[in-house]
């Protein structure tokens, strides 16, 4: 069964919060509303049932407060009223907001029909918890001035105690031998005296108490609920007997609890199947949460076997370099080989795909840094890149360089001192030109009448007649001296020569 405030009755009450304006609930709607899951949660964002599912609707009979966040709406039904069934509360505001939700388990309300059917009279209250509940709806009635059904609000009470109970105890908890099934003095079996809390119930016998066993072999199993005697809710509870047991809800809506006591055989020997504990006294005390040492105490025999430490070495030590599989290192230890290891790092230049440099680096940008502050750097590198002052020493400029092996002797790159920066340069290298087919032109031929001879050699005129007789002659063109053509090799490239290559952040370890 759940209640709620809806999330259009939650926007009214800040409406008229803000506008400092009264709430006024009007009316109770009930309906029946086919497969509705009492059991779950109310939909807070739902609206009314629709109209063929609504079975009753009634003004608000009584309202009053009970603190100042929480108001009761109360309806009273007579007999005269009926016939119907419920499943569904529903409150709603003057303005026809639907307030608040419940659902219940189906209602009946029957009307009195002498004198064949019996009417009933039902009173249902819908508490309305929020802040200044009283203040925004105006009432001033106080809630005890007049009769209302408070087991709804009893039975949640019990609830949440069982529940506070089943997160200390667990499912079941004996305390030492309590209710614990044996045989008496007379043969007789019986439950010892005690203390037991079965899912949250607590259940407490002051004397033994005897139990009637069925034929054996037999499983004996306690049975425990939450049950009404007069104006009280105890623990009840009582031994019952099979192979498997559930828990259960009863036909008056209670739950009951059950949990193995114990397997008697046929010979009626008893098996004790209790989960129990060494319990005698108060928690806290059972626990031993005291500060110090004190009689008794758990912990003064406690062994290495008993917490499975039985495998670790009782030496230790400060020293990195010891080699033993039966020493344990300090934490000293582990700080004198984590300073080892980053001692040997120092100077040590890598790069980052990270816009900052690490904890523990420095950006290799050619700045100037206190030979104090990074002595172990500057014992490292010294003024290798320089300095501005005796109390700095410069890092190396790595932005936008590539970095090279020192040559140390190699003669690749001779002359070169470690640390030194190169300019860009490219091999010394030879290119092949062609000069493409083109420019065709024509040339001057001078003819002279004095160069052609005839060819019967008679004379010097190269015409007889009226006609330039067919033959061969030696012809010769100006003649051009030596010379060159030029050729144009297109440029191609950037600013600088490198290969193909990918950003990083330099950094070098202090």
């Amino acid at each position: 069964m759940g209640a709620s405030i809806t999330l259009a009755g939650e926007s009214l009450i800040a409406q008229k919060q803000g506008a400092q304006q009264k709430l006024e609930v009007a009316r109770f709607v009930l309906a029946n509303v086919p497969g509705l899951d009492v059991s779950g949660a109310v939909n807070r964002a739902g609206t009314k049932p629709p109209a063929a599912q609504i079975v009753h609707t009634a003004s608000v009979t009584r309202r009053g407060y009970v603190s100042p966040r929480q108001v009761i709406y109360s309806l009273m039904i007579t007999s005269e009223v009926g016939d119907w069934d419920f499943n569904w509360i529903g409150l709603e505001t003057t303005e026809g907001v639907l307030l608040a939700v419940a659902y219940v388990p189906l209602q009946q309300k029957r009307r009195n029909i002498p004198p064949t059917q019996i009417g009933n009279n039902i009173t249902r209250n819908f508490l309305v918890e929020f802040s200044g509940a009283q203040q925004l709806t105006g009432i001033t009635v106080d809630a005890s001035t007049w009769q209302h059904d408070f087991t709804v609000r009893l039975t949640g009470i019990d609830e949440r105690e069982r529940l506070s109970n089943r997160d200390v105890y667990g499912r079941a908890c004996f305390f030492q031998d309590g209710l614990q099934l044996e045989r008496n003095d007379f043969g007789l079996f019986q439950l010892k005296s005690g203390t037991a809390y079965v899912e949250g119930i607590r259940v407490a016998l002051a004397a033994a108490s005897i139990v009637q066993l069925p034929a054996l072999p037999a499983t004996a199993w306690l049975d425990v609920c939450l049950t009404h005697e007069g104006s009280e809710v105890l623990a009840g509870w009582t031994v019952v007997f099979g192979a498997a047991k559930a828990d259960y809800l009863d036909t008056n809506s209670r739950w009951h609890y059950l949990v193995k006591l114990a397997d008697i055989a046929a010979d009626g020997a008893i098996t004790d199947l209790r989960a129990w504990q060494p319990i005698s006294s108060a928690l806290i005390d059972h626990f031993a949460a005291r500060n110090g040492d004190y009689e008794q105490l758990r912990a003064r025999a406690t062994t290495k076997e008993d917490v499975g430490l039985d495998q670790i070495p009782n030496a230790i030590s400060d020293d990195p370099d010891t080699d033993s599989s039966e020493i344990l290192a300090t934490t000293r230890a582990l700080r004198s080989l984590k300073a080892s290891v980053n001692s040997a790092l120092v100077g040590m230049v890598a790069h980052f795909p990270t816009t900052s440099a690490p904890p523990g680096w420095l950006r290799a940008n050619g700045a100037s840094v206190s030979r104090v502050a990074y002595a172990e750097l500057f014992t490292r590198i010294g003024t290798l890149f320089g300095s501005d002052s005796p109390s700095t020493f410069k890092l190396p400029d790595l932005r936008a360089e590539f970095i090279r092996g020192w040559d140390d002797g190699r003669g690749q790159d001779a002359g070169r001192a470690l640390g030194s920066w190169a300019a860009s340069q490219n091999l010394l290298h030879d290119h092949e030109a062609e000069v493409l087919p083109g420019g065709a032109h024509d040339h001057e031929l001078e003819f002279p009448r004095d160069l052609v001879k005839q060819h019967d050699g008679e004379d010097d005129d190269a015409v007889i007649g009226d006609e330039i007789e067919q033959g061969t002659q030696l012809v010769r063109t100006s003649m051009a001296p030596d010379h060159t053509h030029g050729v144009k090799v297109q440029a191609s490239g950037g600013n600088e020569s490198r290969p193909r290559s990918i950003a990083l952040l330099a950094c070098i370890k202090y």
